[in-house]
């Protein structure tokens, strides 16, 4: 399957895991900024400053999008005119409205559109899934999460970085929000949020706390920043990247009626029935799998599947759009400060 990869950055990545994945092709690449041409070398593949003129003149059979959030919608309408099959890097896009067009457009043309949000074929997300769904801590009541380092100076010298849709809410916190919704498949019903630039003092957020309610009754706790050290964020605790240092920590905690369970160390307490209560020992288990996979690998061997036919993708747009209408709605929390129900974002 012949392919190409717009933008640079993440797509980087993406793009050295494509020269190795046997039944794709890497056919040219696509970047602006400074690092695109020694980049495009390292590949080995042509580099193209315009995408367009990359999809004009490349015989291609899917895209992989991973352009700045706000120029994905106009990025999958120009390959969906050609018939291309898009993986569209998260969020799927910068707001619900274009979501929902883009979705809307590759029906239209009859393309697929997958979303990347490559951490659901995870292996220790997986196995968070089957436990929580096994009802291993009962009925799920509650879930504090934590997104919390400290990303390199020169990364904010991107202008887009510094502006609306380019803070680390966007960028970073989809992830979280998508693997809490992928794990547990709670509808979130209201969210109330407060967004804070006390780091960096740019127009875009550099701290967030936000409380969800689902619609059974379970409340989440989120905590995200990425101007304060420490090691308590999903990149440093999977040992998933090999760029980022590992933190033998959790990020996520997962309370439930019969006991609670700490991810990625999978360390559940619990009760036993005879000696339950606080005054006697919790008891310890620990319910690691077997084995790790590389999910950016996974994500484009399933991408090179969907390309050959016969099966849709695993992450669809409509995926994308649930994770990115609770986004939305904190940011709508943040900007006026107050509850929001999700109804009001997704009957916009």
């Amino acid at each position: 399957m012949q392919i190409a990869v717009l933008g640079l950055n993440h797509g980087f990545t993406l793009a050295q895991q494509a020269k190795k994945t046997a039944g794709l092709t890497l056919v040219a690449v696509a970047g602006n900024n400074a690092g695109a041409k020694e980049r495009a070398m390292e590949l080995d593949v042509p580099l193209y400053a315009d995408y367009k003129e990359l999809i004009d003149n490349c015989s291609l059979d899917g895209v992989i999008i991973t352009l700045p959030n706000h120029l994905h919608k106009e990025a999958v309408t120009y390959c969906a005119d050609k018939g291309l099959h898009c993986l569209v890097e998260k969020p799927i896009a910068d707001t619900t409205a274009a979501a929902r067009e883009m979705i809307d457009y590759c029906r239209e043309k009859q393309v697929q559109l997958l979303v990347g949000h490559h951490r659901r074929y995870s292996t220790k997300i997986n196995h968070l899934k089957h436990l929580l769904e096994s009802k291993v801590i009962g009925d799920l009541v509650a879930v504090n999460m934590v997104w919390v380092l400290a990303k390199d100076r020169d990364y904010y010298k991107e202008a887009w970085r510094v502006k609306a849709g380019g803070g680390p809410l966007l960028i970073n916190g989809i992830h979280d929000l998508d693997n809490l919704l992928y794990v547990t498949d709670l509808n979130i019903e209201n969210v109330y949020a407060v967004g804070k630039n006390k780091v960096r003092s740019a127009d875009v957020e550099d701290a967030v706390t936000a409380i969800l309610e689902a619609e059974n009754g379970t409340v989440i706790h989120y905590f995200l920043t990425d101007g304060v050290p420490s090691p308590w964020s999903y990149e440093f605790n999977l040992k998933e990247n090999p760029i980022y240092h590992f933190y033998d920590e959790d990020c996520y905690y997962f309370f439930g009626t019969k006991g609670s369970l700490a991810f990625p160390s999978f360390r559940c307490y619990q009760y036993s029935e005879e000696e339950y209560g606080w005054k006697h020992p919790l008891v310890e288990k620990q319910y690691v799998p077997a084995e790790t996979v590389d999910p950016i690998a996974a994500e484009l061997a399933h991408f090179e599947d969907v390309l050959k036919g016969g099966i849709v993708p695993r992450i669809p747009g409509e995926a994308g759009l649930r994770t990115l209408e609770v986004l939305e709605a904190i940011n709508l929390s943040i900007r006026e400060k107050r509850s929001v129900k999700l109804q009001e974002i997704m009957s916009e």
